[in-house]
């Protein structure tokens, strides 16, 4: 279940594009009448659909590449070999190119709910955290800043009990990986219910008219 969705110089999208799933709190005819459109969890009014409007060149397409890229990245990344380039292209003006971009998740999978963001550059992971809700209280899975220092240790941050010997992870985790692709290829559970979730659950793609 996707709750929220963002993402930040990709392609033609420049400062953070947003897709949240949380239904608004409008009491008009209109509303009402798309009640089977929405649904409840913890509390929350959620959509069940949405959609992208507007004129051509919008932006809409790079919203989908966005979102299917976030996808292929997490599933792929534990292949990336030294030296590897991600293919995209950051926002081509106003010095955008030297920045990182950046992609923030907030779904549900097998009823817990999670936030995962990472941002990259061109050619490496530069920040990468998890949080989940094990109940109404933000708590810490693991955080990864690689500007932190030079050991595994200074750049990645763990919460309690959430991953068997995380730092044998970490070392394994060159900077073209995402840590939770590695950590599901290391046969870690809950990388792997992650990985699942973005296997089997976001499918993104354009229908066909």
């Amino acid at each position: 279940m996707l709750l929220e969705m963002g993402f930040s110089n990709f392609f033609s999208i420049k400062d953070e594009v947003c897709i949240d799933f949380k239904a608004g709190n409008i009491n008009t005819a209109g509303a009402k009448e798309l009640t089977d459109n929405i649904f409840s969890f913890n509390d929350e009014i959620l959509l069940k659909v949405q959609g992208l409007f507007g004129p051509n060149a919008s932006g809409k397409s790079s919203i989908i590449k966005a979102a299917q890229f976030c996808r292929k990245l997490i599933l792929e990344s534990a292949q990336y070999n030294e030296g590897s380039a991600f293919d995209y292209q950051p926002f081509k003006f106003d010095d955008y190119t030297l920045k990182p971009s950046s992609f923030f998740i907030d779904f549900v999978a097998e009823g817990i709910e999670y936030e995962y963001s990472f941002s990259f550059n061109k050619n490496e992971i530069l920040t990468e955290e998890l949080y989940y809700y094990p109940g109404k209280r933000k708590s810490k899975v693991f955080t990864r800043n690689e500007s932190a220092g030079p050991s595994k240790s200074d750049i990645y941050s763990f919460g309690e009990g959430q991953f068997v010997k995380p730092l044998d992870v970490a070392h394994s985790t060159g900077k073209q990986t995402l840590f939770i692709s590695r950590a599901s290829q290391m046969d870690r559970e809950l990388a792997k219910k992650i990985y699942n979730y973005f296997r089997t659950q976001l499918l993104i793609g354009l229908p066909k008219l």
